[in-house]
């Protein structure tokens, strides 16, 4: 299917985030659309799928215009999106997931789910996607569920697909398998926009990549005619940033101690399993999605009570204590989601910026809140972190992904405790803010603070970290120093017990 789209340009108040902005996808094309948090790449996305009505500008599908009153209308012109942030229904199977508001009805308005299945199993065998239609999507890892949105998408006969950040929680293994059903829909004559900050990954899928920076665009062509230093330079508009370099110290008294901890979210446990970090140190935790590494995290911040064990911080017992009570002790959390964890959405920057320290002296004028001082604190976070917002009084849910990770990160570093657990700290973000956020992590580990790093990023947990302990069904299934860690024994392991 052939989509244009032409001159589109999108306010929002004072702020212009796309700017006259032309694309066009063509069938049988994986087309990337890149560039730096804030850049208008989902903004213009969401124009095209109905989601934002844009100020000027126009869609053309096989030449003729459309105009979307709402998704429904581009759903129906044949557009599918899967958004960074999924929209399934826990509590439901995969196969209720799928037919959700399009439900094949029998005589009397009953569903027809032996239709359905029929249906769905056929597109799952036509595309090479593995699927167990009645399991509920609860019990499903952070892949599967991505599978089960693109089979959404499908199953309303989209010929053009859009998707936002995709691999963005993905191990490399999980991956190659999403990039091997994207090549199938290639060989079928669907047209794919792929929105994402991954350049290995646009060199490695897409034909065509288009460059956005600052709501316009500024470059568009064949990935035959480009490499990825040149869509760097593109994205950041100047040169790419030195290579990271972490030097050798070190390591002082225990600041987190763990003992034998068994967590149970989900349906799942995890553990037993007992380790530590010291000050000075970075400690990175690896494994596919769905391992546990959200009960563990949960356990470790207070947000759940542990089945079994012991949590020391600083040589404080805070195995029973609340969130408030682990802060209290000295810990710092960046939680894998941004969206209901991380932040309150519908609160203003400057609120968010203080969450858990309103209280404080520094934000307080006895039982009132010193909201012009919350407020500059907010624009020195803006400032640092580089955040893209119209201001420290902008709601959160008007912000980019990225740059609501930016403002989750900067909280959280910025306030120098002892212990910070940092869980996917850079989803979402752009290469030079991945660069910063990395050197900010290095920075307080050469300050003595002791970090807890888990990512589903191979290369961000062998990047900074100073020990690495592989998470293969709840449970340690390795450990490594640094300089004796092996991509390979680290990837087995991951998805086995026993490295092959």
């Amino acid at each position: 299917m052939q989509v244009e789209m032409s001159g589109i340009t999108v306010r929002f108040g004072a702020l212009t985030a796309v700017d006259q902005v032309s694309l066009r996808f063509a069938p049988g094309q994986i087309h990337a659309v890149v560039g730096e948090n804030g850049a208008g790449k989902s903004t213009v996305m969401n124009v095209l799928f109905g989601m934002i009505t844009p100020e000027t500008g126009n869609i053309r599908i096989e030449g003729a215009e459309k105009r979307w009153r709402n998704p429904q209308d581009a759903i129906a012109a044949r557009l599918g999106m899967v958004h960074q942030h999924f929209m399934l229904q826990d509590a439901m199977s995969v196969l209720e997931n799928v037919v959700l508001c399009a439900e094949p009805t029998r005589i009397f308005g009953f569903v027809d789910f032996p239709a359905a299945r029929r249906r769905l199993e056929e597109i799952a065998r036509l595309y090479g996607i593995g699927v167990a239609v009645d399991r509920k999507v609860a019990d499903l890892s952070v892949s599967e569920r991505q599978i089960v949105e693109i089979l959404k998408v499908l199953y309303r006969d989209a010929e053009m697909l859009i998707l936002d950040e995709p691999t963005a929680v993905l191990t490399p293994q999980e991956t190659e398998n999403l990039f091997k059903i994207l090549r199938n829909f290639r060989e079928s004559g669907k047209s794919i926009a792929l929105i994402t900050h991954k350049l290995d990954e646009v060199v490695a899928i897409a034909d065509w990549v288009s460059v956005m920076r600052g709501g316009k665009l500024v470059r568009s062509c064949a990935m035959a005619d480009t490499s990825k230093d040149e869509i760097a330079r593109g994205i950041i508009g100047g040169d790419l940033p030195s290579p990271l370099t972490r030097g050798g110290q070190a390591f002082g008294a225990t600041v987190l101690k763990v003992e034998n901890l068994s967590a149970r979210s989900k349906g799942r446990t995890a553990g037993p399993v007992s380790f530590a970090v010291k000050r000075g140190e970075v400690v990175g935790i690896a494994g596919i999605s769905g391992n546990g590494q959200s009960q563990i995290i949960e356990a470790l911040v207070g947000l759940r009570r542990p089945l079994a064990g012991r949590i020391t911080l600083l040589d404080r017992d805070v195995t029973e204590a609340d969130v408030a009570g682990h802060r209290d002790a000295g810990l710092s959390y960046i939680p894998a989601d941004r969206q209901t964890v991380g932040l309150a959405l519908d609160a203003r920057v400057y609120e968010n910026a203080v969450i858990g320290r309103e209280g404080t002296p520094a934000f307080s004028r006895g039982p009132l809140l010193n909201r012009p001082a919350m407020a500059g604190f907010a624009r020195q976070l803006i400032e640092r972190f580089t955040i893209k917002v119209a201001g420290p009084t902008a709601r959160c849910s008007s912000m980019s992904g990225g740059n609501k990770q930016k403002l989750v990160v900067g909280r959280e570093l910025a306030r120098e405790t002892p212990l910070i657990i940092a869980e996917n700290p850079t989803w979402g973000v752009d290469i030079g803010a991945i660069d910063f956020i990395h050197r900010e992590l290095i920075r307080m580990r050469d300050q003595g603070h002791a970090i807890l790093l888990v990512s589903t990023e191979l290369d961000e947990v062998l990047a900074l970290s100073d020990r690495i302990l592989v998470l293969y069904e709840g449970r340690i299934a390795g450990e490594f120093a640094a300089a004796e860690a092996d991509r390979l024994a680290i990837g087995a392991l991951m998805t086995s017990e026993r490295a092959a």
